[in-house]
C-alpha cells in the first residue's frame, strides 16, 4: 500500500477547546490528533478539502498516511493510519479526526474488505449467494496492506460453502481467521411449497392467538402488565405493613 501525503499544521497549546474548534471548522479546517508508539499526543489541524482527498483515495478502507506536519519533525520510518472520524449528524461534515502512528517496519493488525469474484453455477440454477463475512482481520507490514481480499466462487453449486481458508492471500499476509470459518454459501432457491408452508405457519400462529383470546387467556403484553401491577400491589402492602409495625413500636414505647 502506497502512502498518501496529508498536509497539516501543528496546533499550539492554546488552540484547544470547543470555542477554538468551532472557529477552525468555520474556517474550513478540521481539528485532529495523532498518537501512538509511545509518543506524546500531537494536536493538528487539516483543511477539510485535503482530508476529503485522502478519504476518496481510501475508498472507505485503510489508508497509509504520510503526515506532513508544518512545525513538527516526522520520522521517515513512521506513518499514520486513520483511526476514527467524528461526523456531524446534521451537516455530514467531519468534526474531528484521529490518527495513529505506526512503524513501517513492524506488522500491524487491520480489517480489510472481502469481495466475491467468479461465477457460481448454483446461482444460475436459482440459488443465491450468501456472504457471511464482508470484512476480515489480517496481520502484515503496513506497506503490504491490500485494498481488499478476494474469494472465488467459481464452480460453487447449491448448498456449497467456501471457507476462510479459500481466501486468496497475497504474499506476506496472515489471515486472523480460523480456516474452517464459513464465509460464503450458495443458498437453495425458495420454492412455492416453501412459501405456502411459511404462509400456513403464520396463519396458524394468528389463529391460535385469536383462539386464546376468545377463551379468555391473556396476551403476553397483558401478562406483563398484570405482573407489574401485582408487584406494585405487593410493594404497597409491604410498605403498609412496615408502617403499621412502626406505629406499634411507637405505642409500646
Amino acid at each position: 500500500m502506497e502512502q498518501v501525503t496529508l498536509h497539516a499544521e501543528k496546533r499550539a497549546e492554546g488552540e484547544r477547546g470547543t470555542g477554538v474548534a468551532k472557529k477552525l471548522r468555520a474556517a474550513g479546517k478540521v481539528p485532529g490528533v495523532v498518537y501512538g508508539l509511545g509518543k506524546d499526543v500531537l494536536p493538528f489541524t487539516v483543511e477539510r478539502r485535503r482530508l476529503y482527498e485522502v478519504l476518496d483515495q481510501a475508498g472507505g478502507g485503510n489508508v497509509l498516511i504520510k503526515l506532513d506536519l508544518a512545525g513538527a519533525e516526522t520520522d521517515p520510518d513512521v506513518a499514520a493510519l486513520l483511526k476514527e472520524i467524528q461526523w456531524s449528524p446534521v451537516h455530514k461534515e467531519p468534526l474531528n479526526v484521529d490518527l495513529q502512528w505506526i512503524s513501517l517496519t513492524d506488522p500491524v493488525i487491520v480489517s480489510v474488505g472481502l469481495v466475491i469474484e467468479g461465477e457460481a453455477p448454483g446461482v444460475e440454477e436459482g440459488g443465491s449467494i450468501n456472504q457471511l463475512s464482508y470484512d476480515v482481520e489480517i496481520e502484515c507490514l503496513p506497506t503490504d496492506i491490500p485494498e481488499q481480499l478476494v474469494i472465488d466462487v467459481t464452480g460453487m453449486e447449491i448448498a456449497d460453502t467456501r471457507h476462510a481458508g479459500d481466501i486468496a492471500l497475497p504474499e506476506g499476509i496472515t489471515l486472523l481467521l480460523d480456516p474452517d470459518d464459513p464465509v460464503v454459501t450458495i443458498a437453495r432457491p425458495i420454492t412455492e411449497e416453501d412459501l405456502e408452508v411459511r404462509v400456513d405457519e403464520e396463519l396458524l400462529e394468528g389463529e391460535l392467538e385469536e383462539l386464546a383470546l376468545e377463551e379468555g387467556e391473556l396476551t403476553p403484553e397483558e401478562m406483563e402488565e398484570e405482573a407489574e401491577v401485582e408487584e406494585g400491589e405487593e410493594g404497597e402492602e409491604g410498605e403498609e405493613a412496615a408502617g403499621d409495625e412502626e406505629k406499634g413500636e411507637g405505642k409500646s414505647e
